[in-house]
Parts: C-alpha cells; sequence; structure tokens
C-alpha cells in the first residue's frame, strides 16, 4: 500500500501514479506613495493534494474502484489521509474527481481508466457556543449601561 484515504487504499504498482503536493501562503498588498507597493503576510493557505490514479482491468474492476471515490466524496466528509509508511499527513476532504476513459471495449464496458483525485487539508473551525450564564451576564451589563446612560451628564466647556 502506498497511501490511505479513509478508507480507501492505494497501492503502487497497480493504481497509484503520481501525487502531487501544493503549499500556498497568502499576502496582503498594500500600496505606498511613489514607491512599489509592500506585502504583509497573512497566513498559510490549507494544503492541497492532487492525486492521479490509473484503474486498469487487468488488475481491478475499473467503475467499481471509481464508485467507490465517488461514494467516498460524496459523504462530504473529512478522512485521515496516511502513508503507506505509517505518516500520517491529515485530515482531507475530496474537492474535485475527474476522470479520463482510455480504453474500452468494442460493448463499452471500461477496460482502463485515469482518475484525479484533489484533496484539501481539512481544519475543522472550532465555534464556542455561548452558555446560559454569559448570555444572562451580557444582558445584566447592557441593562446597567442603559441606566448609567439616562443620568445627565455635566458639560465642561473651556
Amino acid at each position: 500500500m502506498f497511501a490511505q484515504l479513509g478508507t480507501i487504499q492505494f497501492n503502487l504498482i497497480t493504481y497509484f501514479n503520481a501525487l502531487d503536493e501544493s503549499k500556498r501562503y497568502t499576502f496582503a498588498e498594500h500600496q505606498t506613495i511613489e514607491s512599489k507597493p509592500k506585502l504583509q503576510f497573512i497566513g498559510d493557505e490549507l494544503d492541497e493534494i492532487n492525486i492521479k490514479l490509473n484503474f486498469h482491468s487487468s488488475f481491478c474492476y475499473p467503475e467499481a474502484e471509481l464508485k467507490k471515490l465517488k461514494d467516498l466524496a460524496s459523504t462530504h466528509q473529512e478522512y485521515p489521509f496516511i502513508l503507506g509508511n505509517g505518516k500520517y499527513i491529515g485530515k482531507f476532504v475530496i474537492i474535485e474527481l475527474s476522470s479520463t476513459t482510455q480504453q474500452s471495449d468494442n460493448l463499452g464496458n471500461l477496460i482502463s481508466i485515469e482518475t484525479q483525485v484533489r484533496l484539501k487539508e481539512w481544519n475543522n473551525l472550532q465555534i464556542k457556543k455561548k452558555t446560559k450564564k454569559q448570555t444572562v451576564k451580557k444582558k445584566q451589563a447592557v441593562k446597567s449601561s442603559n441606566k448609567a446612560a439616562k443620568t445627565p451628564k455635566q458639560i465642561v466647556r473651556q
């Protein structure tokens, strides 16, 4: 096994063709007067991995293998991506599947399909929900500030 995404294993000799990784960084561009703009680093983008696979009828059922990937993608869930040596890369979602029929027989049965799977790093956004106590405290703070605002203030002129 070369790698695994969720429950799907990619074998190097039979399926796996290539793995491309990309890492991007975000910079804001600030215009300046009479000189070149300045860049300011904002943060890292989410990692992307592009996997190229070949499914051939000599070692698998191409349509069945493609269906496995489509089923996994249709769950819209994140899955762990692990290399064959056990290295955990992270959690990823499938953002794109594309396939090209390379060979079929005279009845239209698929013999060979080239498939590309684009993965994007999953970064789970944790949103903290306010507790009832926090909501009550905020309402009390608003009420007390409204009472203070109702008292007349003295205007001092200089």
